[in-house]
């Protein structure tokens, strides 16, 4: 029992670090995508900034210098604006620092529109700076926070904007005459309409729904910007998981399963046909190769001969060394599949042959494969632990067509098909038909480990 309960805690500690690993790549790949969002979005508020200085340039009623110091103070957000990018560009705390920004921009603007400009000859009351439409520029802080994908910064943004706009009504509460509705002795419409004209009264309500609206954009940007980022994050798990079958199937097939909902690691039985194929006298041919050499010539080869299997719909279960194990009829069968796999046998020794002649110029060693295929029931399915899963098949067909690959030795030749492939080619398949005439029954043959002989065909024929 013990020991049962340890297993158990063991798999549910992989589950566990197995789901950490898939977050931290997560993590990382929204690392670069929210730098390059940061970066953008400076550009977005620069770009902004840009057109908020050509319209108080025209519609200030300003002057020399008191003109420069109203464009100056959109000039100083537009330079923080670039600090920004550069940060975002160059900086690995981009994403630290740009929560600082955050809160310096929302003090700084809830600063200059507490403030009234020094060289201007006009006292305005703190009232109507409190009631001006400055205000609306803290949604341009907003729309750079939502360009991010963290929802947790676009939140920041707006509690320091609801903090900022707090405080400026504190700031003016404690100026000399300003008053509210609070102060009014009676409260009728009357009343409230004449507090109204004096430019000294400062309308609690519009600051109610300042703070209200704000709150209000501030949580919907947010679910806004976490459902964009579960999308993004839905795409990547499925990018990652077409990458997977993308290593196994053709395609046709990744498109097929991709776009299905069924349980492609649950085990089945169905009848395939299965091939191997191995390099014949590999050890001695690469006796004297570096291991750089020796890995540059498998994938040369692993290439050829995976394109030979993806083009004829078959599915790559393994590679092994200088071999390979493919399968015709996973995940779905079909009933071209065992003259897709003849037919993938040819195309393989037709690239070989063309990549010998490249070799034989070059002065390398030529390269001879055996394969051999068997058509018969599998049980196809995920098999592993928890650490490492991989879609294969199993059953006496594999292990019958490794032995025919095994054999070609023996008889010879390239190629060694059971007569179980051969019978199992439509007669309505003309290809596959053609195909069958370029072989020649090599009569019944004894496998090593199997009892009972196994009638078999050969290519070339002797």
């Amino acid at each position: 029992m013990a020991r049962l309960l340890k297993s158990e805690t063991t798999v549910h500690s992989v589950e566990k670090r197995l789901d950490d690993r898939l977050k931290r790549r997560s993590e990382d790949s929204f690392g670069e995508a929210e730098r390059k969002g940061l970066m953008l979005a400076a550009k977005v508020r620069t770009f902004a900034l840009c057109i908020v200085l050509v319209w108080v340039a025209v519609d200030t009623q300003s002057r020399g210098i008191s003109f420069l110091y109203d464009v100056s103070q959109v000039a100083v957000f537009a330079m923080l604006g670039i600090l920004q990018f550069l940060i975002a560009k160059h900086s690995a705390h981009a994403r630290v620092m740009n929560y600082a920004f955050v809160a310096v921009d929302c003090a700084l603007l809830a600063l200059i529109s507490s403030i009234q400009n020094p060289f201007t000859a006009h006292d305005l009351p703190p009232a109507i700076l409190m009631n001006g439409s400055q205000f609306t520029y803290f949604y341009l802080f907003l729309m750079q926070a939502a360009f991010s994908f963290r929802p947790s910064l676009v939140l920041w943004c707006g509690l320091c904007i609801v903090i900022a706009r707090t405080g400026m009504l504190v700031w003016f509460l404690n100026q000399p005459g300003t008053f509210t509705i609070l102060d009014l002795t009676e409260r009728t419409v009357e009343d409230l309409l004449l507090a109204r004209s004096d430019p000294n009264f400062i309308f609690l309500g519009f600051w109610v729904q300042e703070i209200l609206v704000c709150l209000l954009v501030t949580a919907g940007l947010a679910a806004l910007v976490r459902r964009s980022r579960w999308l993004v994050e839905s795409r990547i798990r499925t990018e990652r998981s077409r990458a997977n079958l993308a290593r196994y199937f053709s395609p046709n097939v990744v498109d097929r399963l991709s776009s299905s909902e069924d349980n492609l690691g649950e085990a089945r039985e169905q009848e395939v046909a299965v091939m191997f194929v191995d390099i014949i006298g590999f050890t001695a041919m690469c006796e004297k190769d570096t291991p750089g050499e020796v890995v540059a010539f498998l994938r040369g080869y692993h290439d050829r001969l995976g394109k030979a299997v993806f083009e004829n719909g078959g599915t790559l279960d393994k590679y092994l060394g200088d071999g390979l194990m493919a399968t015709f009829g996973t995940p779905e069968p079909s009933g071209q599949d065992a003259g897709n796999a003849l037919q993938c046998a040819f195309d393989m020794l037709d690239s070989l042959d063309d990549w010998n002649h490249e070799r034989k110029a070059a002065g390398l060693p030529q390269v001879r494969i055996g394969i051999g295929i068997h058509y018969g029931p599998v049980v196809s399915g995920d098999i592993g632990n928890q650490r490492r899963l991989e879609y294969s098949v199993i059953g006496d067909t594999v292990n019958v067509a490794s032995r025919l690959e095994q054999l070609t030795r023996t008889l010879d030749c390239s190629l060694v098909t059971s007569s179980s492939l051969i019978q199992a080619i439509q007669p309505a398949d003309d290809s596959g038909q053609s195909l069958v005439e370029m072989l020649e029954p090599a009569g019944e043959q004894d496998l090593r480990g199997r009892r009972g002989k196994i009638s078999v065909w050969a290519y070339p024929p002797k």
